[in-house]
């Protein structure tokens, strides 16, 4: 990513290309790039990329029509940076994220996004007038696993945000009592709501969801054990398994779990007719590690409050082992690190609205945030 200052181009506007830049032939960054993405304040843009030996190396060219519509102001910077560009050979993932919008809310998750929309979703996405003459029951639901940070529970709410389903969460823990039998009841009632309006409203019956973190809580591997605890574990997951069969197949519910610890599941809750689909959530590459860095200071981009020396490359080599959650806590303790570097410079505490407009966040504040955050791995 780069900062590239806009000039004015009077080249011809093409109305069937309506997002262009012309960039200098020798441009060594964008040259060979056929889209690029521009941070406008209010939005990230794609733009196709002419060529032309008029424009200043190291500008990029917009056009009056372009630069009104999307708010950038000449000889103004802005940054700036590569995309794909192949659209004959787009993924289920790049055509979904077209309508789904993933890669704003959550990042380098796409192949899991595109197996859990393939493989669990698109019966639910797809038109009735094909799946009704399936006859097949759509998947109970899926389960995610990995280490902690990793973006397991973000993930379930963000399918529930796409699906416009507001679910019960149901925290492990939270389900027993130390009441005979009042565990095994909340169960049932977890399911109520989903089996009245399937009974009341048949195949028009919204959607329910219901989010188990840490489902390795609930649904533990049954013990042999003649302890009261142990009896209680089991009854929870028998109930647990009972209510996913039910007398009635229940159309209308998808289950989502999450947990640290997948070898402590009962091995009866995967097999094919409940939880089925099995997803690992691995910690993030450095692909997928700077999609979340551009997640998180994509509002410090938008408002120019990202310094031009910040080194983004280095900041990602330097994550290597981290998680998704430690990529957010960097970008807030370099948020913390150039606040506390201002108030310190100017030497007082009472900071105006309008000095505090100016403060950028640098590249130093991202090491130093770095520097706190290793040792802490």
């Amino acid at each position: 990513m780069e900062k590239r200052t806009v000039i004015q181009t009077s080249l011809y506007y093409n109305e069937k290309v309506t997002n262009y830049v012309a960039i200098h032939p020798e441009d060594d960054m964008f040259s060979k790039a056929k889209l690029v993405e521009i941070f406008t304040p209010y939005d990230v843009v794609e733009f196709e990329v002419i060529l032309h030996s008029t424009v200043t190396l190291g500008a990029i060219a917009l056009n009056r029509f372009q630069r009104k519509k999307y708010h950038l102001k000449k000889y103004r910077s802005y940054f700036v940076r590569c995309c794909s560009s192949e659209k004959s050979s787009r993924t289920l993932f790049d055509i979904i994220n077209e309508r789904f919008n993933f890669k704003t809310k959550i990042g380098g998750m796409e192949s899991v996004l595109e197996e859990i929309v393939g493989d669990v979703l698109l019966s639910r996405l797809y038109p009735q007038s094909f799946t009704s003459k399936t006859q097949i029951n759509k998947p109970r639901g899926f389960l995610l696993h990995g280490r902690p940070g990793t973006g397991k529970t973000l993930l379930a709410r963000t399918i529930c945000d796409i699906l416009d389903v507001t679910p019960k969460v149901i925290r492990g823990p939270e389900i027993f009592s130390c009441m005979l039998g009042e565990s095994e009841k909340k169960i049932r009632e977890l399911f109520d709501d989903a089996r009245h309006d399937q009974k009341v409203y048949g195949a028009n019956s919204k959607l329910h969801v219901i989010i188990f973190d840490e489902i390795d809580a609930i649904c533990k591997n049954r013990a042999h054990g003649g302890l009261v605890r142990d009896t209680v574990h089991n009854n929870v997951t028998a109930q647990l398994l009972a209510e996913i069969d039910g007398m009635v197949y229940l159309d209308n519910i998808l289950l989502i779990g999450t947990t640290n610890f997948l070898e402590e599941i009962d091995p009866a809750l995967l097999r094919p007719g409940r939880i089925e689909t099995v997803i690992e959530i691995k910690l993030p590459d450095a692909t997928a590690r700077s999609h979340i860095f551009d997640i998180y200071t994509k509002a410090l981009l938008r408002n120019g409050a990202l310094n031009q020396d910040v080194n983004i490359n280095n900041i990602i080599q330097r994550t290597e082992g981290m998680t998704g959650s430690h990529v957010e806590r960097l970008v807030r303790m370099a948020t913390h690190a150039a606040m506390k570097r201002d108030i310190t410079e100017r030497n007082k505490f009472d900071v105006t609205e309008e000095e505090g407009d100016i403060l950028e966040v640098c590249n130093r504040d991202f090491s130093e945030a770095l520097s706190k955050l290793r040792p802490q791995l």
